[in-house]
């Protein structure tokens, strides 16, 4: 088989089964250096190599091939005489399964510690947003709630208004002008602050003629009636007087925002 030395690039002819008895090795006649003939094959042509000034030799396997227990090469650095040899541990080895296992470090140490906090503060921060529906669900909870307000003492809650009566007539004091008569009633469980009141004059196909919001202090005729409280099922009477539209109007509706 053809071979070639990687270092100066000589080329040899050499017997497969000498270099089959040597494990693959053979040492350069040129450089001197030892090389795996197998992994340098060249399957080039005879003629080609002398061509290219690379004449092939004939190796044998008593002289030219090198044995794989040869002497080891020189190091590139000085050993010092007075190296102390190398002692053995008393430790117990490693397991192979610790020996693999990734080493933990203080900053995923640190970094787990200060997760903790911050996932227990989220958990108690959804915990109170949803307070109401824990407590409904879980009644063991109630216990709780002597050491801290678990239920608001104030809401506010629009869709919890209800009409009990509404009316509108003409007003006896005032010409051209109407008075809308309502009661209605806090069906939320815990007191509400008074609302506003949205009255809407509609004509017959339900179109929207006038629209006025009315403040709790002018329905109620007093300032502090913004900040008034109405107790759970407390019912409050109202009365409201506004510019006749018309025989255009013939309906009404009343919103709470």
């Amino acid at each position: 088989m053809k071979t070639r030395c990687p270092k100066c690039d000589t080329r040899y002819d050499i017997d497969a089964d000498a270099l089959l008895e040597a494990g693959g090795l053979a040492r350069c006649f040129r450089c001197g250096g030892v090389f795996d003939a197998l992994a340098e094959e060249v399957a080039s042509k005879a003629a080609r190599d002398a061509a290219a000034g690379h004449p092939a030799v004939r190796l044998n396997a008593q002289s030219e091939v090198p044995s794989r227990r040869s002497e080891p090469e020189e190091l590139p650095f000085d050993v010092p005489d007075d190296l102390e040899p190398l002692q053995p541990s008393d430790e117990p080895p490693l397991d192979v399964l610790e020996s693999l296992r990734e080493k933990k470090s203080w900053r995923g140490f640190f970094y787990t510690l200060l997760a903790l906090p911050l996932a227990a503060g989220l958990a108690l921060q959804l915990a109170w947003q949803h307070r109401l529906e824990l407590l409904d669900r879980y009644p063991q909870l109630q216990p709780v709630c002597q050491y801290i307000e678990c239920r608001p003492g104030v809401v506010r809650a629009p869709d919890k208004f209800t009409i009990v009566q509404r009316d509108i007539r003409a007003a006896t004091d005032k010409p051209e002008a109407l008075t809308l008569s309502a009661r209605f009633r806090n069906d939320a469980d815990v007191a509400q602050r008074l609302p506003d009141i949205q009255l809407s004059l509609l004509d017959n196909n339900g179109t929207v003629l006038i629209r006025r919001r009315i403040a709790p202090g002018e329905y109620m005729f007093t300032a502090a009636s913004n900040e008034r409280l109405i107790a759970p099922d407390e019912v409050i009477t109202i009365t409201v007087d506004f510019a006749d539209p018309g025989h255009l109007a013939t309906g009404f509706t009343i919103d709470f925002l």
